[in-house]
């Protein structure tokens, strides 16, 4: 495209300022346990979710549950999901080399999906976990090589393509941006010295509201191992997420995963 039709992209945004201090947790799901929060989450129209679409809802309803109280957001507007989807099965012409190196995906917000957005009294009980369930399908299902053409025709005009990139701590507290390694297949590569018998995106600046699913540790057909997630959260918070009954049915606490390494100046001290 011609540079005098390009256009400037906006200004980078800022980090909210609501955002407190956070650190990543370590959750466990173990296979049993998906299974039966697959069953709780289905619609009993007999429509299909899959694992992914019912743990997503499960996390989403009970993190904005306990986060509400503190943030208090307006009830009666949406909450903002965004997720990194695989394009590696969903590209079709031409398809994708099976071991194709760094990433192929795309990002289902819920801010422009075709789906009717859920308000944050929806998210956290207005809805019941199967039609939450089946919003996290729709989606997912909205991303298409057909829908990933025409965003890459938007942003053609775009001198730099970098002002496009969205910061998720620019959104307010209780924003989610969910990611799943699980298909990434890290721990099947040999390095000369064995198998990794897992994996992590290491990080040193907690952003609020970045959640990794990583794959099972061991996927042997007996082995009730399941996902694990690494959830930045508020510090102040996690006692309630780690102590929550609802939350504790269905996921299992590893410990803290990661902390703030790096300087926040926007941060008011923490009190001792």
């Amino acid at each position: 495209m011609p540079n005098e039709v390009k256009v400037d992209g906006p200004l980078a945004p800022s980090r909210h300022p609501g955002h407190i201090p956070s650190e990543t947790l370590l959750f466990h799901l173990p296979k049993s346990k998906s299974a039966e929060l697959k069953i709780h989450a289905s619609p009993s129209d007999g429509t299909w979710i899959s694992t992914y679409d019912a743990f997503s809802a499960f996390i989403w309803r009970t993190l904005s549950r306990l986060r509400a109280p503190v943030f208090q957001p307006d009830l009666s507007a949406p909450l903002f999901w965004v997720e990194a989807v695989d394009m590696r099965r969903r590209l079709h012409s031409p398809k994708v080399a099976p071991r194709l190196q760094h990433n192929v995906m795309a990002g289902a917000l819920s801010s422009t999906a075709p789906a009717i957005t859920p308000t944050a009294a929806e998210v956290i009980s207005g809805w019941p976990l199967s039609k939450l369930a089946s919003y996290i399908r729709q989606l997912t299902d909205s991303v298409t090589q057909e829908a990933l053409d025409q965003t890459l025709d938007m942003v053609s005009i775009v001198r730099d393509k970098t002002a496009l990139n969205m910061r998720i701590d620019s959104y307010p507290p209780m924003s989610i941006l969910q990611t799943d390694h699980r298909d990434a297949n890290v721990t099947s590569a040999n390095f000369g010295f064995g198998t990794p018998t897992t994996y992590r995106h290491l990080l040193d600046c907690m952003t609020p509201g970045v959640f990794i699913i990583y794959p099972p540790r061991d996927k042997a057909p007996e082995s009730n191992e399941g996902p694990e997630f690494s959830i930045t959260y508020e510090k102040g918070l996690k006692q309630a997420l780690i102590e929550d009954p609802n939350w504790n049915q269905y996921f299992e606490y590893r410990g803290v995963d990661a902390v703030e390494a790096c300087e926040r100046r926007s941060f008011a001290p923490e009190e001792s």
